[in-house]
């Protein structure tokens, strides 16, 4: 290999006699070899050299906390749990790099950050191994702990100890400086297959090739990007013959590149809005439908003991399970204790989520992500806490968002003006024409009802729905894709209230109060069957009559009451646009619990079924029944396939 020479800063164009020679030649050959940054002793080299490398650790710090940032949504966390966490390898909940590339923005929906990902992987891997060969091997360690204390990438950090030790110390440093970074990069692909596994329920949904493809590149991405840095770096270096000022600069472009990748093709609205559907979406852990048992029983044990200043454990915990499930007297205050305390935790959610939506608007108000912000604030707005749930004998918190609150009609109002071609626009009509009918105003009600029906927007002679359709490798997703939002329940609900709205609006004696006060009724709020109660006996004799009726008899909470009330209903009201709604409650219940008891309910819900078809075809109720018959009795065609 070509030894380089030091710099002759003057030229002498003078020749050089046999004399002079002797003394140059021997000067020369004194002088040192230049083999890295370090090896020019002048004192300019020395003072470039270390502040560059100043800069180049502070830009290094700064993409170290980037990477942080893009992971967490968070530029700096220098609590102990931040590190401690990521270091836990054997704990199978720990951070790997599987969360990196899924969460908080997934590469699956949006491929364009695969790159980005990989790019900043390669910029981390790349640099404190160039600056180990170029400013030997101490100077790394500032650039390690970086990674450590602002990436909070601890393993990655020990990782890349041993790739400078390999790409830098005797015995394994070559003469070819790219050869050594390559042996540097070997234990990196061993940390990146080790971190990447992942876990079952981490990689499972994702099993086509295209989504496998997207989430192993940014790691293949990383490799190859990190192997050309490397390269580039040490051939500029090479040339400039190890000039300093030659060097910083390029290892500037490394820091630079990852970070305008970001802005231009992902952009920070993206992050921010994918922490927010995290934290506030429909299947964040605060707004989930449903808490499992067991969980809402941690949370009730949490507030007693706050309550009285104790934790449970052992005998004492089963003991007052049995208590709660017994329900007695001394224990009903406690009840209303936990009640409102869980009312209050989830008031205290509802606001804050409400906030971060208005927030965001507010910061990114031409995101495309806008209409997902506005349905979340809008539902979020509409979810109540069923409270009978939690005090049930096997309590359980239930939150529910099919009963709109009134405070949510302008932000559905904004989402249907401004995105009406996003499917979002379906649940807010429907939303709009329930909260109509309940201020009185039937014919807006109606008008939002037809909007829904007309199935307007990008899938106008289609259902519209959210699931991933067919796109390519490169195309980010639809932006309410990740919501797995489905229209169809919104329009079959709103074709319902049509029909209730046109047969029986207007009534001669009683105008449209009925139906006002009927759409009024919370079906989850304690006292719902005496409401209806009260409705029934004060309208009668209204058009209204029957489907208030056979509404009660549904709402029974006992099987045989229900089954029976039903069976009265079909019995009392021959005809009516109530009687294809009750023979489709009933025959639910017979081709579904009653059937477990005895075969021949189920026989006969299925001729109900039927029956609602034939009689009843333009009925909402009969298209419901048509599905439930696909179910029940699945069709063969000629090649034996079940449809």
């Amino acid at each position: 290999m070509d030894r380089p020479q030091a710099d002759n800063p003057v030229e002498d164009d003078t020749p050089a006699t046999e004399a002079d020679s002797q003394p140059n030649d021997i000067a020369a050959a004194s002088e040192p070899e230049i083999v890295d940054v370090w090896s020019r002793t002048q004192p300019k080299y020395r003072i470039r050299a270390v502040v560059l490398l100043l800069v180049n650790l502070l830009l290094f710090c700064g993409l170290c906390a980037f990477t942080h940032w893009l992971h967490f949504a968070r530029v700096f966390d220098f609590s102990l749990r931040g590190y401690v966490a990521p270091a836990r390898f054997w704990d199978s909940t720990a951070p790997n790099l599987n969360d990196f590339i899924l969460a908080p923005i997934n590469v699956v929906q949006v491929p364009q950050h695969a790159l980005v990902l990989g790019i900043v992987v390669a910029a981390i891997i790349a640099v404190p191994i160039v600056v180990s060969i170029l400013y030997r091997f101490r100077f790394a360690l500032p650039f390690l702990l970086a990674v450590l204390v602002f990436a909070h990438m601890p393993w990655m950090a020990v990782t890349l100890l041993a790739s400078c030790i390999l790409a830098s110390l005797r015995p394994f440093r070559m003469n070819f400086r790219f050869g050594s970074a390559l042996v540097g990069l070997l234990p990196v692909l061993l940390y990146l297959f080790l971190a990447t596994r992942g876990t079952p329920d981490q990689l499972a949904s994702y099993g086509a090739p295209t989504q496998k493809s997207l989430l192993i590149a940014p790691w293949l991405i990383a490799i190859l990007a990190a192997a050309v840095m490397l390269g580039t770096v040490l051939l500029i270096a090479r040339v400039v013959n190890y000039r300093p000022g030659a060097v910083a600069p390029v290892l500037a472009v490394m820091f630079a590149v990852p970070v305008v990748l970001f802005h231009i093709g992902v952009g920070a609205d993206e992050l921010a809005y994918r922490v927010l559907e995290g934290e506030y979406g429909p299947r964040s852990k605060r707004f989930e439908p449903t808490l499992k048992s067991r969980e809402t029983e941690n949370a009730i044990f949490a507030v007693i003991a706050g309550e009285i200043g104790k934790s449970f454990s052992g005998q004492l915990r089963f003991d007052l399970r049995a208590l709660w499930s017994l329900q007695p007297e001394k224990l009903r205050e406690l009840k209303r204790t936990v009640s409102r305390r869980f009312l209050a935790a989830f008031l205290a959610d509802r606001a804050e989520a409400y906030e971060a939506c208005k927030e965001f608007i507010a910061d990114y108000p031409h995101s495309r992500y806008v209409p997902n912000v506005l349905y979340i604030q809008a539902r979020v707005l509409d979810t109540r806490l069923d409270e009978a749930k939690l005090a049930h004998e096997e309590p359980c918190r239930e939150l529910y968002s099919d009963f709109p609150h009134v405070q949510s009609e302008e932000i559905w109002f904004t989402l249907l003006k401004r995105y009406p071609a996003s499917p979002f626009s379906v649940q807010a009509g429907l939303r709009l024409a329930e909260l109509k009918l309940r201020a009185g105003n039937l014919d807006e009600a109606l008008e939002h009802v037809r909007f829904v029906l007309a199935g307007n927007g990008p899938n106008a002679n289609g259902p519209v729905t959210t699931q991933p359709r067919h796109r390519s490798l490169l195309a980010a997703a639809a932006p309410e894709s990740s919501l797995d939002f489905q229209t169809e329940p919104y329009r079959r609900e709103a074709r319902r209230l049509a029909e209730l709205i046109v047969k029986n609006r207007d009534d001669p004696q009683y105008g449209n109060a009925p139906l006002i006060e009927f759409a009024a009724l919370d079906p989850r709020r304690a006292g719902y069957l005496e409401q209806l109660q009260r409705l029934v006996e004060r309208y009668h004799d209204s058009s209204l009559y029957d489907n208030l009726v056979v509404r009660w008899a549904a709402a029974l909470p006992e099987l045989n009451e229900r089954t029976a009330a039903l069976e009265a209903c079909l019995r009392t009201f021959t005809a009516g646009d109530a009687l294809p709604e009750a023979l489709y409650r009933l025959a639910n219940l017979e081709t579904q619990a009653l059937a477990a008891e005895d075969e021949s309910r189920r026989a006969r819900g299925i001729a109900r079924l039927h029956e609602i078809v034939t009689r009843f075809p333009r009925s909402c109720w009969a298209e419901r029944a048509a599905e439930r018959l696909e179910v029940l009795e699945p069709r063969t065609t000629e090649n034996g396939a079940t449809t």
